[in-house]
């Protein structure tokens, strides 16, 4: 998933003229499912919304033909999300339809796989991560830590190669990860 946060470039009463155009533009990708969420950020400086997508390219794709910032109105910024954890049993459903991976707190009688641990090694040193951890956070978790950009990682698990479609399954305890930088020339 990701967060798109668009700021306003000019004075809201621009922004005002334009918007039936966006809302039209809005209206199209929630109904082809690939928004979950969204609205207008206050104080009102722009808005934001939730891509349903784990493909940033494909979310790019949606932004091209965005009115406001086909027209210099807005410029966007994307975020990348990996959802872990839900208020409720129903916005976890509604969320794991759109391809989360997400869990409630306290949500069984059973131990809690959201607060249990869950013990991985990665590049030989031993890690323990939430229960509900998916590869696509951890790497997250490490690039961000060694500010690496996460397009220049490959990564394995349990000898094998993965790429990063699917790298949103939770990991399993005992599981080994290997991430390597891939360097131009290298």
């Amino acid at each position: 998933m990701f967060l798109l946060l668009n700021t306003y470039t000019v004075p809201t009463k621009a922004i005002d003229e334009a918007l039936p155009r966006h809302r039209r533009w809005v209206e199209h990708h929630f109904s082809e499912n690939h928004f979950v969420f969204g609205g207008r950020r206050e104080p009102r400086t722009g808005g934001f919304v939730i891509a349903a997508s784990d493909d940033e390219d494909e979310v790019r794709t949606y932004l091209e033909d965005e009115p406001l910032f086909a027209e210099g109105l807005v410029t966007w910024e994307i975020i990348g999300l990996v959802s872990q954890l839900a208020a409720n049993q129903p916005l976890s459903d509604v969320l794991n339809d759109f391809g989360a991976t997400t869990s409630v707190p306290g949500g069984t009688d059973d131990e809690d796989e959201s607060s249990a641990t869950v013990r991985v090694v990665v590049n030989d040193v031993d890690r323990d991560l939430v229960g509900t951890s998916t590869l696509d956070f951890l790497v997250t978790e490490i690039c961000r830590d060694h500010g690496v950009d996460r397009d220049a990682v490959s990564v394995s698990v349990d000898g094998e190669v993965l790429p990063q479609e699917q790298w949103a399954a939770p990991l399993v305890a005992g599981t080994s990860v290997r991430l390597a930088v891939l360097t131009p020339g290298g």
